[in-house]
């Protein structure tokens, strides 16, 4: 019996800016390189197999609240409703870390078993249970769905590598945040890997550089290195979380205009 493996898998964009290398990679001046401008994409990952739909990440709604000058392009919403989704027909969301806009629709989803990293529920649940979040890239109200998600049940932490629906197998790596994770994901074509905000840019992954913001700084470098093995032991494509170039690699959905919506596999 071979590997089981998903139909496809999408990314959706539902925001963008325009960034300087200098202000998102650290210590970018000791690199002894120009500066530069990237666009960054702001994204939420569909993954449908059989008649099971599933999601990494939520996006969040840019018009409530500007955080760092984002652009909506298509809010979430109207996202799911371009690539054929009903939010109370999510099995499942993988939450790769509890900041604003990675969970910030995870309320839409009620009826979705929710997934994410143990060491992410402790950390942003002391804080908050401290009254530290102030400056955190997390609110209070962020974190109400992650609530509701264990109140009702559909809350699973994971610590360690964990095949949490047939083809998809997370990880919990930390340095952005304490319990960051990825998502390893078998697809007819070969696996991906989800790296979410693991890896914002592929020059983390062509060279290693350190996002600007993190909670370990060392961690963030071994999460790096970790997808760099992964990938070359599963022969993986790594899909880098907020990079504009993905879509200049991967087809767009059929019929679906401006590139929003993109078929990875």
């Amino acid at each position: 019996m071979g590997i089981a493996s998903v139909d496809s898998v999408w990314s959706v964009k539902y925001g963008e800016r325009v960034v300087k290398k200098s202000a998102v990679f650290h210590d970018y001046g000791q690199y002894g390189l120009p500066d530069g401008d990237l666009d960054m994409d702001y994204n939420f990952w569909l993954i449908r197999s059989a008649d099971d739909v599933l999601l990494m990440d939520t996006g969040y709604d840019i018009a409530a609240r500007d955080w760092l000058g984002e652009i909506s392009v298509l809010p979430t919403p109207d996202g799911l409703k371009l690539v054929g989704v009903d939010p109370l027909d999510v099995k499942m969301v993988v939450a790769s870390h509890f900041h604003y806009d990675h969970i910030g629709y995870l309320g839409l989803f009620e009826h979705a078993e929710v997934v994410a990293g143990q060491r992410e529920y402790d950390y942003w649940f002391g804080k908050r249970d401290a009254h530290t979040l102030d400056g955190e890239f997390t609110t209070e109200q962020n974190l109400v769905a992650v609530e509701k998600a264990k109140n009702d049940g559909r809350l699973r932490l994971i610590s360690e590598e964990t095949e949490v629906y047939p083809g998809i197998t997370v990880y919990q790596v930390g340095g952005h945040c304490p319990g960051e994770t990825i998502a390893k994901i078998e697809t007819k074509g070969g696996p991906l890997i989800l790296a979410s905000d693991a890896a914002h840019f592929y020059e983390q992954l062509e060279h290693g550089w350190p996002f600007f913001a993190f909670t370990d700084l060392d961690e963030m470098r071994k999460a790096l290195q970790f997808i760099g093995e992964l990938a070359e032991k599963a022969g993986a494509t790594v899909i880098p979380g907020h990079d504009a170039r993905t879509r200049q690699r991967f087809p767009a959905v059929p019929g679906e205009p401006g590139s929003v919506a993109t078929v990875l596999a």
